[in-house]
């Protein structure tokens, strides 16, 4: 008897650099250690008979954390020639080849521009024969759905990182282009192991409530990472960007106004807590409230903080419960988590319908402990 395909398997931001990340004397790329631990894991996907669907929510790919004195990375191809990545790579192409992975894209492997979108799409699709890529046409962003389910990065609530089409057009570089690089910049020169996440949160903090905060969490962010003001950004390559890191802070510090101008889905405050690692409340706001969407169920990636819980503010929606008690959710946001080696583990949410049952389960997991942090359902 063969056995039904119920569960959907939802990871996001693996980071996987090229080989100038390995190759330092302080390595400042964020994915080493756990890539034999992902290139298990996918290739157990291969063989769980209940897996329908890989679906990875971005990041797959980093662009971005490269130090400012190195030259930008603007192909996937170094990625995936970096070979320390091979195990990872060939289980991906083995998942596409049997037609159950989708990839949606996330920031730090973000596309330029608008003149690119095709070309990233077909790198992909050449590479990973039998993939799905989920994209906006427009846009360097996607949304996965299916049914009252919806999925994605989550960048795209998340004031520092979501696509900027507003500061240098055509390019959608947003300032947490930038602000990867310095943090990077101080890895690679100090060996100070740093959690990128951390340090937004840090200054965040310090800064938020200045009359210039942008500007001034940038400089504060370079100034860490020992930089000054005149000292250069290498953007070989990518063309319209001044070379400087305090030119680079003028030309973003306009960025509370520009979002409030070009913005309306989603008020600047709300996406800040998307990048200091709280995107429950985009969720809530865009999926389950304002705008009488019916979806019941949100996943997102971009915090690399796995959580599960009730959306915020809310009311009539039992939190997510524990796995031993039984009442359904009427809303359930999920976040993947992360595989980057800083990570206390390696995370993924899995979901499973069960028609007889008349649920649709929602599952946080470790790996490879496979241990199982949460759980929850909404009703079919």
């Amino acid at each position: 008897m063969t056995t039904a395909r119920t569960k959907k398997i939802f990871i996001s931001d693996i980071h996987m650099g090229d080989a100038r990340s390995f190759a330092k004397t302080y390595p400042y790329g964020w994915f080493r250690s756990n890539i034999r631990n992902l290139a298990n894991f996918l290739t157990e996907q291969l063989s769980a008979p209940e897996v329908a669907e890989v679906v990875i929510l971005g990041d797959l790919f980093d662009e971005w954390v490269i130090p400012t004195d190195e030259d930008p990375l603007n192909s996937f191809q170094a990625i995936c020639n970096n070979p320390p990545n091979s195990p990872v790579i060939e289980a991906l192409r083995q998942l596409a080849a049997r037609g159950i992975l989708t990839y949606v894209p996330g920031n730090h492997d973000m596309t330029l521009s608008t003149t690119e979108l095709g070309g990233t799409q077909k790198f992909m699709e050449a590479a990973f024969p039998g993939i799905r890529y989920s994209s906006d046409p427009n846009l360097p962003n996607g949304v996965y759905r299916s049914g009252k389910l919806v999925a994605e990065h989550g960048n795209r609530y998340a004031l520092f990182n979501a696509s900027d089409t507003w500061t240098n057009p055509p390019s959608f570089l947003p300032m947490g282009y930038f602000l990867s690089r310095l943090v990077a910049y101080k890895v690679s020169t100090t060996g100070t192991d740093e959690d990128f996440h951390d340090i937004l949160r840090k200054f965040v903090k310090q800064f938020k409530d200045r009359p210039n905060f942008v500007k001034n969490l940038f400089v504060a962010v370079a100034q860490d990472a020992g930089l000054n003001e005149s000292d250069p950004i290498n953007m070989n390559g990518i063309p319209g960007f001044p070379g400087t890191v305090g030119a680079i802070g003028s030309l973003y510090e306009q960025l509370i106004e520009d979002w409030q101008k070009h913005r309306q889905d989603i008020i600047w405050e709300i996406a800040l807590l998307g990048d200091i690692g709280d995107l429950s409340w985009a969720a809530a706001y865009i999926y389950f409230s304002l705008f009488g969407s019916d979806q019941n169920i949100v996943i997102f990636g971009h915090t690399h903080q796995a959580d599960m819980i009730k959306p915020p503010f809310l009311e009539a929606a039992p939190a997510v419960q524990n796995i031993h008690l039984d009442l359904p959710c009427r809303w359930i946001y999920a976040n993947c988590g992360t595989w980057v080696d800083s990570a206390p583990h390696c995370t993924y949410v899995e979901t499973q319908k069960d028609a007889a049952a008349g649920r649709h389960y929602v599952r946080l997991w470790t790996y490879p402990a496979k241990t199982l942090l949460q759980e929850g359902f909404v009703k079919l």
